[in-house]
């Protein structure tokens, strides 16, 4: 037999597996399952890995999709009333939920290699500009009137274009500077050329050098960091600069001499889709885009352009602001003080509301007493399609001036009732579904159509046959006024059982004022008319000797039968739940006004100077009337006349 060098070898040699004792079959059986096992973890790990670094360049290679597809689902949501833009400030999107995944992990990686490309700015704490949060009090604090912050977003509700337009300016100045943080970034100036808006206009030139001044700071040597333009509209439309510009010095001269536009029209939509339009390549550049819309009113195309205008600005990317007016609650009309140049000041109406797609409030007179003059309130919102061109694209409606001749109420408040701002088509399709807001819609269009007249309070009575005259006239407005109230109380009625599925805040309130003020109307008019007829059968006579007059004033009686004691309580209930329920807002501010006058009716007997002495006999009456108006003619006569003078169109 052979003899081995290695002892090993000659033993193994030596044996058969047949002949190996158990321990060592056993040993040998699991190192090889071990060795399997290790092979297979090694495997898996290799794949996630190549799975997960395939799926971030995939994120990489995909992230301008990603961009538009979040863009588009803004304001097609179950929570697209809300007006904060869904982008956060700075351009950096928020996690969803408290933990970071291993893709969010790897994103922030490559998000680190693009940073690379981008200009080298300075952070904005370095500025010696406000935070966001100064902004916001500044914008809240800045006039008389307080703002709305809407869920974070801040609309500026100021009285007077100073404080207004300087807290606007200084807001958007913040919004630059966000940009930048990001991207180089184009801002687009975008100037209404109504007469109306010269001093605007004039204050936005005066800070402009300033501006621009702190935002050169954020440039840290990276060539074409901030690039500008600007534009006019009216009636047209025209870019001040061919192309964007970084020295705005030779901008400002432009903007003070912008020429106003006669015309009235502000074709503001179509201007923003010309814009669009044009920056086209600026954005393929990876360049932020935001526009800047300097207006007092709501624009004339909107039904024309403004869903393709909205679709446009979020495929692109780019936000848009506009530091306007507020519109005043309820109504499509705001008023702008024109200076004529005699000097004397004029209320001008301009089309700067409704801040609703439709009308939600009824337009109704208050009938009897006295109150505060609430037509020109404001809820702190502006016109409905300026302000949700702006949400939908990720930038804000800044009010700069709201109504001084009107009650404001408190942002905080107001935050809780704002408009509808999803597209009209969701609008409607909401509308069509509840019958409480279909009801409220259709009764408000009824007022707007067709007013309801308040009929006269005071009566001459100077002879039995002059105050049955009166009455006679009289009572023809008032059957149209009931004819009208109990439509009203018809139409809104029909959607009484939907009423408890409404779930907003602000069509409960707007449901629950409408129906109850159209009730106490129709209390108000059933007496009015029943006070009148009974007058007119059988007139009082006077307790005073030189009482010439009867007026018809409020009083908590009720003397038009139990049927109207009854809708008295309803009206009742209704405005009772709104002061209760929505306090602080205008819908309670018009309820009390409503509840503050009694909806029963008395006479009471005056003494009217203007008006003839009591008992004057028909034959006398006529006949010092007839010298009265004879006497107006000639003092009219001997007056000059004033010079005729057209109010301008802003």
């Amino acid at each position: 037999m052979s003899t081995s060098s290695n002892p090993g070898e000659g033993l193994f040699s030596q044996l058969s597996l047949r002949e190996a004792p158990g321990w060592i079959i056993s040993v040998g059986v699991h190192v090889v399952v071990m060795l399997v096992l290790l092979a297979v973890k090694i495997s898996a790990q290799t794949v996630t890995q190549v799975s997960l670094l395939e799926s971030t360049l995939e994120d990489v290679t995909n992230e301008s999709d990603f961009e538009a597809s979040a863009n588009d689902q803004q304001g097609t949501g179950a929570d697209v009333t809300t007006l904060s833009s869904m982008a956060t400030s700075s351009g950096a999107g928020a996690a969803v939920g408290t933990g970071a995944t291993a893709q969010d992990t790897a994103q922030s990686r490559v998000d680190e290699g693009f940073r690379g490309n981008q200009p080298n700015l300075r952070p904005i704490d370095d500025l010696a500009l406000p935070a966001a949060t100064d902004l916001a009090d500044t914008l809240n604090h800045s006039g008389k009137a307080g703002g709305a912050a809407i869920n974070g977003d801040v609309t500026s509700n100021v009285a007077g274009d100073g404080g207004g337009v300087g807290a606007a300016i200084d807001r958007l100045t913040w919004e630059i500077m966000n940009a930048l943080r990001e991207k180089k970034t184009t801002v687009v100036w975008l100037f209404d050329q109504s007469l109306s808006l010269k001093d605007r206009r004039d204050a936005i030139a005066e800070r402009f050098e300033m501006v621009y001044r702190q935002l050169e700071s954020l440039d840290d040597g990276s060539k074409g960091a901030l690039q500008t333009m600007a534009a006019t509209y009216g009636e047209g439309f025209k870019f001040l600069t061919d192309k964007p510009i970084e020295d705005v010095k030779s901008l400002i001269p432009k903007v003070r001499e912008i020429p106003d536009d006669p015309s009235g029209k502000e074709n503001v939509f179509g201007a923003v889709s010309q814009v669009v339009t044009r920056l086209k390549k600026e954005k393929e550049k990876n360049r932020s885009i935001l526009i800047f819309i300097i207006t007092d009113e709501k624009g004339d195309d909107a039904e024309k352009y403004l869903e393709d205008t909205i679709t446009a600005c979020r495929r692109q990317g780019i936000k848009v602001y506009a530091v306007g007016n507020a519109a005043l609650f309820g109504r499509e009309k705001g008023y702008v003080a024109w200076k004529f140049p005699e000097g004397d000041t004029e209320d001008i109406e301009v089309d700067a509301g409704p801040e609703t797609v439709e009308p939600e409030a009824l337009a109704l007179g208050f009938f009897g007493g006295r109150g505060p003059d609430l037509a020109r309130m404001s809820a702190g919102y502006g016109p409905y399609a300026l302000t949700r061109l702006c949400k939908e694209s990720g930038g804000q409606y800044l009010i700069a001036q709201e109504d001084t001749k009107g009650e404001k109420f408190d942002p905080a408040v107001m935050r809780n009732y704002q408009p509808d701002y999803r597209p009209i088509r969701d609008y409607m399709k909401s509308v069509e579904k509840n019958k409480a807001k279909g009801s409220l819609i259709a009764a408000a269009k009824a007022t707007k159509l067709d007013a309801v007249t308040i009929p006269r309070l005071e009566f001459p009575a100077y002879n039995d046959n002059v105050l049955r005259e009166t009455i006679t006239e009289a009572q023809k407005p008032a059957a149209e006024m009931i004819y009208k109230i109990d439509r009203l109380v018809e139409i809104l009625s029909q959607g009484e059982k939907d009423r408890d599925k409404v779930t907003e805040p602000r069509w409960r309130a707007a449901y629950d004022l409408a129906i109850g003020r159209a009730l106490a109307m129709k209390v108000r008019t059933f007496g009015y008319n029943a006070m009148l007829a009974e007058m007119k059968a059988t007139p009082k006579s006077f307790q005073k000797k030189d009482s010439n007059e009867w007026k018809i004033e409020p009083s908590k009686d009720i003397n038009a039968g139990q049927a109207v004691k009854k809708i008295e309580k309803q009206a009742s209930m209704y405005l009772k739940r709104v002061i209760d329920d929505h306090p602080g807002t205008p819908w309670a501010r018009i309820a009390e006004r409503e509840l503050s006058t009694p909806m029963g009716w008395q006479w009471q007997e005056l003494k009217n100077p203007q008006s003839l002495a009591a008992n004057t006999s028909p034959e006398e009456a006529r006949k010092q009337i007839r010298l009265a108006e004879e006497k107006a003619k000639v003092e009219a006569a001997k007056r000059p006349m004033p010079a005729k003078r057209e109010a301008p169109k802003l």
